[in-house]
């Protein structure tokens, strides 16, 4: 732009300096050679904006048009000022909604200062152009006129009014005040006095704030300090600290190793709040949460596009997009409705073209390089035997199968070793946006936003996306289903996705083709017409990279799974696995006179089979009479393990319990019989000898049992003294039986065997 036209502002370029707004353009005469411009107010040697509008000027257009053609001038579009274009509506409402943003002025008075500046010189532009205002001969005298008339002391205020009409060609908002002392629209409020309350207890007998303002240099340097020192992981108090040490600091000194620094008197002054705050008012400047998130003041405005993502992908398997986020769910265990689970995590694996869900991974495990790998693994197999084993039958077409040529991710859990090694492996690559930044995969972020909408938040127990709020039921009560009820409703999401949701075709070719306007349906007809990008791959290989490995145990039965979760060698009980193809090895055979331990590549989710690389990588499945030992998770079975070991460790605690008891009562009853048998000993007045003990042990027998049972049976040999006929069931118990301590053996038989006299 070289042409002077009205409107426009003319910038000033000096040698030795920056280039500043000269004047505004006010009114052009070509004939006459004519220009009228109005100066546009700078600022004074403070920096703050003046509010003085000078007269306006009146200059030879050749000679303006001639500085422009030789550089000294240039044409520019004038810039009008955001808070002249307030309505009327807005200042009485004091919301300049969308125009200055915030502020701390009170915009209702400012609809009385304009009104009283337009009323002092309403007589002389109302209804006339800025060309009749100008050209009026009464021009230069009128305002010391209108001020006589008004009784003002001088004709300034008139003439700066009447400057400020003509620099905004006739707009009205020009006569707003400046307020120069409180900067321009949206900038910070300077005060060299501590604003607020005094402070109650700041130890100053004049009841005055112990702290200190931030003038312009301080805020600077927080400003600097907080883009320099504020970084991920480090607190504000830290950095803080550190813009201290580097701009404030007197001295510091070194005793050894440990340093003492001197700061200024006026840095004990300032609180990190007020580092917080000026900090983040700099250029670009983060906030903590931006911060932490891993954001930079670079953002990725180019991604920000202006057509769909999709358009840029024309092959079924160029790229996809891979992302994990939570099921927003709370379960229950398999094993029993009162345990709460967490909610399990989901990785979806999308194509990029027709956001075709080819794959997905869900478990309990956190995102990872794990979970990324157990989902492009996923979306590489065929999902007949996945479904059915969530009961729901379909065919190889209604949920296709693909590998990649890249791997669209963030920074998150599609960036490690082991995921780059085996995409590697895949003849794959991988491409990383920001961490924290949906613009990176939208389409599966949106996606996954409206399966937790569609279906999650449908279901009971669901955290809703969101921390639970006062009044509301807890989410563990609310828990109803289990892992494997809940994964059919997520499958059937999925295939409606895929298979009937319908979808706008991109192209003419697709609609000349007839092609089902869903995503199966273009799927398909870009595999037919050869819309594909080459992508070998290894299944076996993908599986050795993808399953996690877990520590086995070849035993004579089969094998069996180390626990993942202890740091010893502990098996998981009930978890043994057999194929045809080991017992025909007879690698069982061998195990059972030495066990061999080996890796063991499962997936967490699925604990039907797991894979062995013995002479090749083998399948084995699980032996169990149990059919629902195959609906379960690893975490559940863990879970169902750990509620056993706890039981047999409180089964241990009771039987501990029950033997010592019985030790005691046993040492109790022992004691006892010790001191009667010395008190009988004692009576004898000599010990038994060991003779003794063992005469008549048969006869003994006989006669305890006759006592215990009341059928005495004689024995075979004869008894001494007299001995009667054996007595009937019906014979009444001794009256006076005689204690063995105090009577022979021969007394109690007699005894027992007396006739009847009666």
């Amino acid at each position: 732009m070289s042409k002077i036209h009205i409107g426009c502002a003319l910038i000033d370029h000096v040698e030795k300096g920056e280039p500043s707004m000269y004047c505004r353009v006010i009114y052009i005469d070509v004939k006459e050679d004519l220009a009228c411009v109005m100066r546009i107010p700078g600022k004074n040697k403070a920096g703050y904006q003046k509010n003085y509008v000078m007269r306006p000027l009146f200059l030879s257009l050749s000679a303006l048009q001639a500085q422009v053609d030789e550089l000294r001038l240039s044409v520019t579009e004038f810039a009008t000022p955001s808070h002249w274009l307030l309505t009327p509506a807005q200042l009485r409402a004091n919301k300049p909604t969308g125009s200055i943003g915030k502020t701390r002025r009170d915009l209702r008075k400012w609809v009385r200062v304009r009104a009283k500046a337009y009323g002092r010189i309403r007589p002389f532009v109302h209804g006339r152009g800025i060309d009749e205002i100008i050209l009026d001969p009464s021009f230069s005298g009128w305002p010391a006129k209108r001020a006589r008339q008004l009784g003002l002391h001088g004709a300034s205020q008139v003439q700066r009014d009447l400057n400020a009409y003509l620099l905004a060609m006739g707009l009205r908002g020009g006569l707003l005040p400046w307020f120069t002392r409180n900067g321009g629209a949206g900038k910070p409020k300077l005060s060299n006095p501590k604003t607020g309350r005094p402070t109650e207890f700041s130890g100053d007998p004049k009841n005055q704030l112990a702290g200190k303002n931030c003038n312009l240099k301080v805020r600077q340097i927080f400003a600097m300090g907080w883009k320099k020192f504020k970084k991920p992981g480090v607190s504000v108090q830290t950095a803080f600290t550190k813009t201290l040490n580097s701009w404030f600091a007197k001295s510091v000194a070194w005793n050894g190793t440990s340093a003492k620094v001197t700061l200024k008197p006026e840095a004990f002054k300032f609180t990190a709040e007020q580092f917080s705050r000026w900090g983040r008012a700099g250029e670009d400047a983060l906030t903590p949460t931006q911060i932490e998130q891993g954001e930079t003041a670079a953002r990725r405005t180019y991604l920000r596009r202006q057509n769909k993502m999709k358009d840029r992908f024309l092959s079924a398997n160029g790229e996809a997009f891979l992302d994990s986020t939570s099921t927003d769910q709370t379960l229950v265990s398999s094993a029993s409705r009162l345990k709460v689970l967490s909610a399990p995590w989901r990785t979806d694996v999308m194509g990029a073209s027709i956001d075709y869900i080819f794959g997905h991974h869900v478990g309990f495990e956190s995102p990872s390089a794990m979970t990324a790998l157990l989902s492009i693994l996923h979306a590489a197999e065929d999902k007949v035997a996945y479904c059915a084993r969530y009961g729901i039958k379909i065919a190889a077409r209604d949920w296709h199968s693909m590998t990649f040529k890249k791997i669209l991710t963030d920074n998150g859990e599609g960036k490690g070793q082991l995921s780059l090694m085996t995409l590697e492996e895949m003849e794959s690559g991988a491409s990383f946006g920001p961490a924290y930044d949906a613009i990176n995969k939208a389409p599966l972020e949106s996606g996954h936003r409206r399966t937790q909408k569609q279906l999650d938040h449908q279901l009971p127990g669901s955290t809703m996306g969101r921390r639970k709020r006062r009044g509301e039921p807890d989410r563990s009560v609310m828990a109803r289903l289990n892992f494997f009820e809940y994964m059919p409703r997520l499958i059937e999401r999925v295939l409606h996705h895929n298979n009937v949701e319908r979808i706008a075709l991109t192209s003419l070719e697709m609609r000349r083709d007839d092609v089902e306007p869903t995503r199966r349906g273009v799927l398909e007809w870009m595999l037919e017409k050869g819309y594909v990008a080459s992508s070998p791959v290894d299944l076996q290989a993908l599986r050795v990279k993808s399953l996690p490995l877990i520590q086995g145990s070849m035993q004579a039965d089969g094998l069996h799974l180390f626990d993942p979760t202890f740091a010893g060698k502990r098996l998981i009980p009930n978890l043994t696995y057999r194929s045809d193809w080991l017992m025909r090895s007879g690698m069982l055979a061998k195990s059972a006179m030495k066990r061999v331990h080996l890796d063991v590549h499962l997936n967490p989710s699925d604990l039907s089979q797991v894979w062995v690389n013995l002479a090749g990588l083998k399948c084995l499945t699980l032996v169990s009479a149990d059919p629902d030992m195959l609906e379960l998770c690893l975490l559940d079975w863990l879970i169902i393990s750990r509620d056993d070991r706890l039981k047999g460790f409180l089964a241990r605690v009771d039987e501990t319990k029950q033997r010592s008891n019985q030790v005691a009562s046993i040492d109790r009853d022992v004691k006892k019989a010790n001191r009667e048998r010395n008190a009988e000993v004692k009576q004898r007045g000599t010990p038994l000898t060991k003779t003794e003990l063992k005469a008549n042990r048969r006869d003994n027998t006989a006669v305890e049992s006759a006592v215990q049972t009341g059928l005495p049976k004689p024995p075979k040999h004869k008894l001494p003294g007299p001995i009667a006929d054996i007595p009937s069931a019906n014979t009444p118990p001794i009256a006076n039986p005689i204690p063995l301590a105090k009577a022979g053996m021969g007394d109690v038989i007699s005894a027992l065997y007396k006739d009847d006299e009666s």
